[in-house]
């Protein structure tokens, strides 16, 4: 779990890298975003063609939604760290329903596995880190509950 747990962390530090940059372009540049969307008229003095400011709108929304989308998925990891801090993990322990094979047969490939929990009786989408998982394979993995990043514990009945 700890590789998983180390994983996430890489990613989410990327992602709040990304987050700040965001946050700071467009403090920057608010008057800039603003008359974008709200004040043609400051524009079109420095932009001529109708595609500059179709292109910048465009640009603009797609940096705001990714904004969006970076704080929905930290919001996930702040969710699991007081499960981190306690290392009170989440256990499931099933059949693998679908297998995954894509990649190289590393201990350390990224996969998503869909394991049919014999507890809960649901299905649940997990990311561990091994090899190749094969369709029917009885797991016991341990998973973070929000973000989903787990780690194999037990292979087999």
């Amino acid at each position: 779990m700890n590789f998983a747990i180390f994983r996430l962390f890489t990613r989410v530090s990327l992602f709040v890298i990304a987050f700040m940059a965001c946050i700071v372009y467009l403090i920057k540049k608010r008057k800039f975003v603003y008359s974008i969307f709200f004040d043609k008229e400051v524009i079109e003095k420095d932009y001529t063609g109708k595609n500059d400011i179709k292109i910048l709108r465009l640009a603009n929304s797609l940096l705001m939604i990714a904004t969006i989308l970076l704080i929905l998925y930290l919001k996930d990891v702040a969710l699991d760290m007081p499960y981190i801090i306690n290392k009170q993990y989440c256990y499931a322990e099933g059949y693998v329903t679908e297998q995954s094979h894509g990649g190289a047969n590393l201990s350390s490939e990224r996969r998503s596995i869909f394991l049919h929990d014999k507890v809960t009786d649901e299905e649940i989408e997990i990311t561990i880190f091994s090899g190749y998982i094969d369709k029917n394979e009885y797991l016991r993995i341990e998973y973070l509950p929000y973000t989903k990043y787990g780690a194999i514990q037990a292979v087999g009945n």
